[in-house]
């Protein structure tokens, strides 16, 4: 005898009885709410015809191994009282009398419709997400961090709360969780720019093979990025090959929730070896083009360095043929003879200096960033074109901030633009017929962290779109190339800074701002 019906309706999962030919018998409360049909109208209905039921194999062959084996349980599509399609996992039991004469079958269905439908989003994600792991034109990496997460959350507990700066301090430690960071899969992609055969030369293995030791702050930052919970880093570092050679790169970690909780990193690595030559050849002409630039500013100042250079030389001449006249005297007078020496060594010292620094402006050479004080720079710029100043009857105004933060750049670039805005402007005077001449140098600390240098004159002041200055081959003198301000351009955002120009009540202003070494 079956369970009375009340008791069936205790059930949550839909229980329904059917005899031999498939109608239905018993009909509990849970499969009126599955399937939408009242236990009056579904009583004495044929259940696959009222359910439009569905299988990979043909419903009768599924039947038909019921009866052979007693048992059956699988997963069937229904279509309720509405006409939503539905997935059941259904389990069906068939109950035979004394003599194996069939009695019923009965059935017991769980609604597995949502859980399929997580399962085919699923299916679809992995399979859309493995054809661009393998088709996008990115090495990608998933690599295993448990091993490295496992070395890192103990230092909270010994008192790490700065785990950068412990990190780049223990560097031995950081080789160590390299060591702990396996290869879980890669992609064609990394497979061909790391130079493997094969998948099984990289997965499996551990990423310290792949981390020079010039690159571990990159590697540091993507540690530090995890800890934190960063979403994402990017970067530009440089990793290995397997065969040991450098490849310049852009790599980016993904630090989604759900691969830290898998305990997986994404990596993906781009190749930017092509642009990193790209721009060294770049900037080797740039250096080239500042260089012709400084000669050729040279050449606009070689009579008044000659001039320069002429004075103590004179002085020295002038200082030896008296120097010989003393000691011509029957008793020669040795304190004069010692005064004039000296006044000969600090003349050629002079001398000395002022081709020194001819010569470091002609010079040939790599740029060397170093710490150097804005206004020094502005001295020595003053120094160096002092007779051309005076020949041209230019008035000279400092107004140098004291105690202003140092920059970090190449002392003769930087000198170089310096000399170029000067010499535009006595240029720009000179040929407009300005009777008093000034120019102005001034120094000054920004609130934003920067140090600004502004270059003033009281000449005509600039064309009516300043920034066209800029352009390279735009000049407004006759014998102008139109390179020098572009190459100043260059220079000062190659340190980081800007410069700009401007008209104001009487003439031109050059503002060049550089970042402050902190």
């Amino acid at each position: 005898m079956g369970a009375p019906a009340d008791i069936l309706d205790l059930i949550h999962e839909s229980v329904v009885t059917r005899d031999a030919g498939g109608r239905v018998l018993s009909w509990n409360a849970a499969s009126e709410e599955l399937y939408g049909w009242p236990r009056l109208d579904a009583l004495g209905r044929n259940l696959h015809e009222l359910l439009k039921s569905r299988h990979d194999a043909p419903v009768e062959a599924v039947e038909a191994r019921l009866l052979a084996e007693g048992r059956w349980e699988g997963e069937i599509v229904r279509t309720t009282a509405g006409g939503e399609e539905r997935v059941l996992d259904v389990r069906w039991s068939a109950e035979r009398d004394g003599e194996g004469a069939l009695v019923r079958i009965i059935e017991t269905a769980r609604d597995i419709s949502r859980r399929k439908a997580a399962e085919d989003a699923l299916r679809v994600s992995e399979y859309r997400y493995r054809n661009m792991f393998e088709a996008m034109a990115v090495a990608f990496w998933e690599v295993d961090f448990t091993g490295v997460g496992a070395m890192l959350i103990p230092l909270r507990d010994q008192g790490v709360t700065d785990l950068g700066a412990y990190l780049h301090a223990n560097r031995d430690f950081v080789r160590a969780t390299m060591e702990q960071a396996i290869v879980a899969d890669i992609n064609a992609k990394a497979l061909d720019l790391f130079g493997a055969t094969d998948a099984a030369g990289m997965i499996g293995q551990n990423t310290a093979r792949f981390w020079p030791r010039d690159s571990e702050p990159a590697y540091i930052d993507a540690l530090v990025a995890t800890m934190t919970r960063e979403p994402h880093l990017v970067t530009e570092t440089q990793l290995l090959r397997l065969d040991g050679t450098p490849i310049d790169v852009l790599f980016t970690v993904s630090l989604s929730q759900e691969n830290r909780r898998r305990g997986v990193l994404l990596i993906g690595v781009v190749d930017i070896s092509a642009r990193k030559q790209a721009e060294g050849a770049l900037q080797r002409l740039q250096a080239e083009f500042a260089h012709a630039a400084r000669v050729s500013m040279l050449g606009e100042l070689t009579a008044s360095i000659a001039h320069e250079v002429n004075q103590p030389l004179a002085a020295i001449t002038t200082s030896g043929e008296a120097s010989l006249r003393w000691l011509a005297n029957a008793e020669p007078d040795l304190d004069e003879v010692r005064g004039l020496a000296g006044r000969m060594v600090a003349d050629a010292r002079r001398a000395a200096s002022i081709i020194a620094r001819v010569r470091a402006m002609a010079e040939r050479r790599e740029p060397e960033r170093i710490a150097l004080s804005l206004n020094t720079l502005v001295e020595d710029v003053r120094t160096f074109l002092a007779h051309e100043l005076r020949a041209q009857d230019v008035g000279i105004e400092m107004i140098l901030q004291p105690d202003l933060a140092m920059v970090s750049g190449d002392r003769t670039q930087l000198q170089q633009v310096i000399v170029n805005l000067a010499v535009n402007a006595v240029q720009a005077m000179a040929e407009a017929g300005v009777p008093e001449r000034r120019l102005r140098f001034t120094t000054s600390a920004l609130p934003d962290g920067r140090v600004a240098l502004t270059v003033e004159d009281n000449g005509p002041g600039l064309p009516p779109e300043p920034a066209r200055l800029f352009d390279s081959f735009f000049t407004t003198k006759a014998s102008g190339m139109g390179m020098g301000l572009p190459i100043c351009r260059t220079i000062v955002e190659a340190h980081g800074g800007e410069i700009a120009g401007e008209n104001i009540a009487g003439g031109a202003r050059f503002v060049v701002t550089l970042p402050a070494l902190g």
